[in-house]
């Protein structure tokens, strides 16, 4: 499937300018947190998404605790309800994902939108993996 999009054009002076750079730092309390030039900047806020996650667990966990009696024990069939409480649990399932993965779209799209009001040119997003290999044990900061 092909599709035909337009090309975005500015008039002179106001598309995106390479030298304009800005970093971007990933984090889980905010997904984005912008440095501009100019010393402007941008935190996105990951509570919705934050929310989401709690309020699926607190559901999946009480979901889970009413139906584990009536599951069927390992080598039986199961019941027409514990089917229908399964397919019930993976529609819950698709929705929270959806529900996240809309909300990470939506940060995702206001730093866009934000850097080209900035006339950001370039993005450099920053690499958790050499953060994330430091072996800091439980507390980061020494005693």
């Amino acid at each position: 499937m092909t599709a035909e999009v337009p090309v975005a054009t500015y008039p002179g002076g106001e598309g995106p300018d390479p030298s304009r750079v800005a970093g971007v730092d990933l984090g889980v309390i905010h997904p984005y947190a912008v440095a501009g030039p100019n010393g402007d900047g941008l935190l996105v806020s990951g509570r919705a998404i934050r929310a989401e996650h709690r309020m699926h667990l607190a559901d999946s966990k009480a979901r889970r605790r009413a139906a584990a009696r009536r599951a069927p024990k390992p080598g039986q069939r199961g019941s027409r309800r514990w089917r229908q409480y399964r397919r019930r649990a993976r529609l819950v399932e698709g929705r929270h994902r959806r529900r996240v993965r809309q909300a990470q779209h939506e940060a995702a799209a206001t730093v866009v939108s934000w850097a080209v009001r900035q006339r950001v040119g370039v993005l450099h997003v920053g690499d958790p993996r050499g953060v994330l290999d430091i072996a800091a044990g439980r507390r980061s900061v020494p005693a």
